[in-house]
């Protein structure tokens, strides 16, 4: 039976499947259980059972209080909210277009917290909490390049009319479950 195709099935082998969990979670550092299978469409419980066998050989870190799982301890300790927010957004975009690559942003891009590329496009998601606001509207007074293309998830539904990024193409609210929930920018309030 082994090396066989099966009609209607296909072979995914245990380890690569591991390999794609681990490096997804070192390039991210810290997400839920949930999120990390929302990367795996359609093979949700092969990265489920590859999480355990990691977390099994100690290749991974899970927070016994939050349940949030981690490339390492440490990586734990480097924990942020708002990317892990941008982390839905960007499961959710997957489900939505196809999306060729995808990074995490460096520190002194804040507030972007995640790149991507869809064909010839370069979006960025950022996230702006609600003591960010005047840092984030300072940073981008003066556009940093021409056609970009910012989705900018907010801690509060109020934010989105304050916040004022050029390039902005939409907001996003993302709730606890993940659900994510989108906003268009009205004409008058392009930036």
């Amino acid at each position: 039976m082994r090396g066989e195709v099966v009609k209607g099935y296909e072979y995914r082998n245990p380890e690569e499947t591991a390999g794609k969990v681990l490096g997804l979670l070192r390039q991210y550092n810290v997400m839920k259980p949930e999120q990390l299978e929302a990367f795996f469409p359609g093979q949700e419980k092969a990265a489920g059972r590859a999480l355990k066998k990691l977390e099994k050989t100690r290749q991974i870190y899970r927070n016994p209080y939050t349940g949030l799982i981690a490339s390492s301890e440490f990586a734990y300790s480097l924990k942020d909210e708002g990317t892990m927010k941008c982390l839905w957004v960007l499961a959710d975009m997957m489900r939505r277009k196809p999306v060729d690559g995808h990074y995490l942003a460096g520190k002194e891009d804040f507030p972007i917290r995640i790149l991507f590329y869809s064909g010839a496009e370069i979006y960025d998601i950022l996230y702006v909490g609600d003591g960010d606001l005047k840092l984030v509207n300072g940073m981008f007074a003066r556009s940093r390049r021409a056609g970009e293309n910012h989705i900018i998830a907010v801690e509060d539904g109020n934010l989105m009319g304050v916040v004022a990024v050029p390039g902005t193409i939409g907001f996003c609210l993302v709730k606890e479950d993940g659900r994510v929930e989108y906003y268009k920018k009205s004409a008058e309030r392009s930036g």
